[in-house]
């Protein structure tokens, strides 16, 4: 049974302390996965301000023991005794069934796990999914705006603990979702404008000669990114065998992504059926690609051969320089890695803003992503005219208004946008031409003809 304890607290009003309620109750401990303990249980408090609000949720949960929603707090073994963290762990490995019958992209999944482990498992995980209300869940929401997130990972993470309360619900553990009792909304195309930072081409230029001081290999890779619009992934998943050259003209296959997962480069599908596609190359940007080939890349004839190579660990460096570790051409490139250690102090050294996570003592700089040269290359596209569909068919994006609601706003007239080329309206006649001709039913020439009639 749930119970209410007053006690005094340090502070004081008018003289006297000031009393807080807890709200005290036992219920089952649970082990890292959210099973119970047997014989074990442990002891929770919730503190209010006010007396009523401490019977409310007394109230509250005393009631919850006459249902199956919430027989955690009854000691009944049922579904809604199970911590989130349980329901969390079942809903992830029905992901994973996903993903193994095609529906669902591995990577995803991936990112449904970080998500959880970083703010909803410490958050939720080990208490009863059934005795999580939607003031707790609203007041999650606040901890999250609060830590200055941008509203895409928002979304991500909102929706990520909704779908873990939506699993449990079909599981018969709750009753409602809590999530649901929360007013969230948000506006799609607002939040990816917001995001975005597209780079000139002097400014490309730049970041990608500052990457070539240390490797000459990647500053290439910086143009191929910013020209050709590949994803991440997408860019790590290419092969010397998907750039086919047809005269002094190139183009890309897109056909694939990879990943490491636990320290393995594995082929991933792509983000969507729309991802399958060949990119051409601008001509100096081919003329650059078949040099690197001829001259560089020691496994240019072996198709499957990753076409950007990785760091190896380690290096040499001179005194008050950076150490520059030697090339791997058997792994693809670590595009993470890439940006954490070349691109991002590129960015800074030409004095862009580069993006940087928030830690315990700094927020998070939402600046120049890897990412943005995907929008790099769109931006620069639909700035020269070329048609939308076009650079949507390019891009690999799965709906035309995909691309109309991400880049509606990157066509501006200075650029090489579309004008507005109506031509003037005709002149308008002048008074002279028109007095023979116009009969004036008001005024002194109407009294004149009056008269004369």
């Amino acid at each position: 049974m749930a119970y209410i304890r007053g006690y005094d607290t340090k502070q004081k009003r008018k003289g006297k302390p000031v009393k807080r309620y807890e709200v005290c109750l036992r219920e089952p401990a649970t082990d890292t996965n959210g099973l119970p303990i047997p014989g074990k249980q442990r002891a929770r408090q919730e503190s209010y301000r006010t007396r009523e609000a401490a019977e409310a949720r007394r109230d509250e949960l005393n009631s919850a023991k006459h249902t199956t929603g919430t027989s955690a707090l009854a000691e009944q073994r049922k579904a809604g005794m199970l911590t989130f963290g349980h329901h969390a762990r079942g809903w992830l490995d029905a992901q994973r069934v996903r993903v193994a019958s095609g529906k669902l992209r591995a990577d995803t999944v991936d990112g449904y796990e970080r998500r959880l482990a970083v703010y909803t498992l410490p958050e939720f995980g080990g208490r009863a999914i059934a005795s999580i209300t939607p003031s707790q869940c609203e007041q999650f929401l606040a901890a999250l705006v609060a830590r200055g997130m941008t509203p895409a990972t928002l979304k991500h993470h909102w929706s990520t603990l909704r779908a873990v309360f939506l699993y449990a619900l079909r599981h018969k553990a709750i009753t409602s979702n809590p999530v649901d009792g929360v007013d969230f909304s948000s506006n799609s195309a607002q939040r990816r404008n917001s995001r975005h930072h597209p780079l000139t081409a002097e400014q490309v230029v730049a970041v990608a000669a500052s990457v070539g001081e240390r490797y000459p290999v990647y500053e290439l890779l910086t143009l191929f990114a910013a020209y050709t619009g590949l994803r991440a992934e997408e860019i790590t998943g290419c092969e010397v065998g998907d750039l086919v050259f047809t005269g002094a003209r190139a183009h890309i296959d897109v056909r694939r992504a990879k990943k490491r997962r636990v320290g393995e480069w594995v082929t991933d599908t792509l983000k969507s059926t729309k991802s399958r596609r060949t990119v051409p190359l601008p001509h100096w940007l081919a003329a650059r690609m078949r040099e690197y080939l001829d001259n560089i890349h020691p496994a240019a004839d072996t198709p499957a051969a990753p076409l950007w190579p990785n760091r190896t660990l380690g290096g040499a460096r001179r005194r008050g320089c950076r150490a520059v570790a030697p090339l791997d051409f058997s792994e693809p490139v670590d595009t993470g890695a890439f940006y954490k250690n070349l691109l991002r102090p590129a960015l800074e050294a030409v004095g862009l803003p580069a993006s940087r996570p928030a830690t315990k003592e700094t927020a998070a700089v939402r600046g120049v992503r890897l990412h943005d040269l995907r929008h790099t290359f769109a931006t620069m596209q639909l700035s020269a005219g070329v048609h939308f569909m076009q650079v949507s068919k390019w891009l690999g994006h799965s709906t035309l208004t995909l691309t109309l609601d991400v880049y509606g706003d990157w066509i501006p007239e200075s650029d090489g946008g579309v004008a507005n080329n109506l031509p003037e309206p005709p002149a308008p006649a002048r008074h002279e031409e028109l007095s023979g001709t116009v009969v004036h039913l008001f005024g002194p020439i109407a009294e004149v003809a009056k008269s004369s009639v």
